[in-house]
């Protein structure tokens, strides 16, 4: 029962992360321009930094972290819905700002109480994780489905999804938090780690670009004039890949080591980013849109996988924390609002095209870097 819920879990929450892909094109509906669709993505964003400190410490020192998950959920919840009635900007702002500090603890908590159950029962991450796949590419449909016509509806929509998935967490395992009555351990110790600190700073700087696609992307196709319809099923079909890595992924993670796996990522993404600056046809657009599952993979699950066994047990929950807060937080800061001011001068391509090139030149410049780090983790592993 506890093992299934997760799978129900990561299934249902991940159907309201397909269908905020389409947030920015919603936001492109009602006449936002793209520099204020960058701050309705990075001023809630910075807001979520500000919080995170004390969310992701709480996140150790509650006595069950299911409960703490819960009363996240509760808040996305209420925010979706209340977007409706935020009839002008700075309203818009405020709520959008609620919805972004609980959804972004939210997903690296259950992200925590998954890793920490399946490794005391000896059980994989991956399968439960592909659920979420599968619930994203579900998203996507729905809102093609649903919402062909007009978007109006989105974050009710999202919002009424989210309660079943709050619904879902009273069947959680009972995980608690590791510092609950014992001696506290501060945040900053997490940073003692020269390696852990150098992964959360390669990530933030490669996910800047990836940050950029998240939140301009669906605009840029309907800048095409391409449909919702047809925008959810290239979101669906851009992500088939996932699958069957998700499902073999706790053992090709050990194919090599994190370093590298961050540099393929890299390498593909800078690929895929020149080849979406070229392409027009929705064919060309699914064809580059491939090396995409190394955003998971790469700055996503094998990171989640090396922290779950690097990092001490009392700081696991912040450790997932930060990781999240890095790509979807400080990454995403960068990668929207100065992705949107830029966008109003040179045009989604255009930043594409730049952002593609910079990730190849970067993966040359970090090469030498990472072989140290390789080394340092070898040396670790057999002491």
């Amino acid at each position: 029962m506890r093992y299934a819920s997760l799978f129900a879990y990561h299934f249902i929450y991940f159907i309201t992360t397909g269908m905020s892909t389409f947030v920015p094109k919603f936001y492109g509906e009602i006449g936002l321009s793209d520099s204020r669709i960058g701050l309705l993505t990075s001023v809630p964003t910075l807001i979520a930094l500000l919080v995170a400190p004390a969310l992701a410490s709480l996140t150790d020192r509650v006595s069950r972290k299911r409960y703490m998950l819960s009363a996240m959920l509760l808040f996305v919840a209420g925010s979706c819905l209340a977007v409706a009635r935020a009839t002008s900007f700075l309203p818009l702002l405020a709520v959008v700002s609620v919805y972004t500090v609980f959804s972004t603890a939210a997903q690296p908590l259950a992200t925590t109480i998954a890793l920490e159950y399946t490794r005391e029962t000896h059980r994989a991450y991956g399968p439960i994780r592909l659920l979420g796949t599968v619930g994203y590419q579900a998203g996507a449909l729905l809102v093609g489905a649903i919402l062909s016509q007009s978007l109006n509806n989105l974050y009710p929509l999202m919002g009424a999804v989210v309660l079943v998935a709050l619904a879902t967490t009273f069947a959680m395992p009972n995980v608690e938090g590791h510092q609950h009555k014992r001696e506290r351990i501060p945040l900053t110790k997490l940073f003692s780690d020269r390696h852990v600190r150098w992964l959360y700073i390669l990530i933030f700087l490669i996910t800047i670009t990836s940050q950029f696609y998240i939140s301009f992307f669906s605009k840029h196709l309907g800048d095409l004039g391409m449909d919702n319809a047809t925008v959810s099923w290239i979101t669906l079909l851009s992500v088939l890949a996932e699958l069957p890595f998700l499902y073999f992924g706790d053992r090709i993670a050990r194919w090599t080591n994190i370093w590298n796996w961050l540099l393929i990522g890299a390498i593909a993404n800078g690929v895929r980013w020149l080849g979406l600056a070229l392409s027009r046809s929705a064919l060309a657009i699914i064809l580059f849109q491939i090396p995409g599952v190394t955003v998971l993979a790469c700055f996503e699950f094998f990171p989640a996988l090396y922290l779950a066994r690097r990092v001490a047990p009392e700081l696991s929950g912040a450790a997932q924390s930060v990781l999240t807060l890095t790509t979807f937080g400080a990454a995403k800061i960068v990668g929207s609002l100065l992705g949107g001011v830029i966008c109003e001068y040179t045009g989604i391509p255009a930043l594409m095209a730049f952002n593609g090139a910079a990730l190849l030149v970067g993966s040359i410049a970090i090469y030498r870097f990472t072989r140290g780090l390789i080394r340092d983790d070898t040396v670790r592993s057999l002491g």
